[in-house]
């Protein structure tokens, strides 16, 4: 009897986990989707933006994160793309694009990441940048040195106008904070009467 009890517990623990793992794969696979569609009408309103082109069907060659010290804390990928004109069905070119994901609070518990567009990259480039990284393409000590110096520098840089935005804007709050205090001073000034202590008689 106990041995039942057992089994029927293992088969209901089974169940709960096949039916967990289903649904999860779906919620997954619907959130690629929808990111997918996010990421492709933010790719068709760039090219509308830049190029005044419009109704442009765009189908998803390749997708790859950046990695690196640079993107350790951003959700930057190149994506290329194909462009098909949808009258005729063609691909008319195919393009590479720099895509960033920012993550936007909604509230405490949830946040969203709105993907934006940062430009359009060399395709040829991009190419040669995803096969290193799936290393496709077998690279020479000088060129994986030269590349770990440009990465170096790159980041560098970046580091370098961080510190002096955040200085500038160090800058201009401390000469809004004068001005406010200088202006509240002049306030204060104006409405403040002087005591003079009367004599009683």
């Amino acid at each position: 009897m106990f041995g039942f009890i057992v089994i029927g517990l293992l088969v209901v623990v089974i169940i709960f986990l096949i039916v967990t793992t289903i649904t999860g794969k779906k919620a997954k696979k619907k959130e690629i989707n929808q990111r997918k569609k996010i990421v492709r009408d933010e790719i068709k309103n760039y090219i509308f933006r830049e190029e005044k082109r419009k109704n442009l069907r765009v189908n998803f060659e390749q997708v790859f994160a950046r990695k690196g010290p640079d993107y350790k804390y951003r959700d930057v990928f190149d994506v290329i793309v194909d462009i098909i004109e949808p009258k005729t069905n063609q691909i008319t070119e195919v393009k590479a694009y720099e895509i960033e994901g920012f993550p936007v609070r909604i509230d405490k518990k949830n946040t969203r990441i709105e993907w934006t567009v940062n430009k359009e990259i060399d395709i040829e480039e991009t190419r040669r940048r995803i096969a290193i990284a799936e290393k496709q393409v077998k690279l020479s000590k000088e060129e994986k040195k030269a590349i770990k110096v440009e990465e170096v520098s790159l980041l560098k840089e970046r580091r370098e106008q961080e510190r002096l935005e955040y200085k500038e804007l160090k800058q201009k709050q401390k000469k809004e904070k004068s001005i406010v205090s200088n202006s509240t001073d002049e306030a204060l000034k104006k409405t403040t009467v002087k005591f003079v202590p009367k004599r009683s008689k």
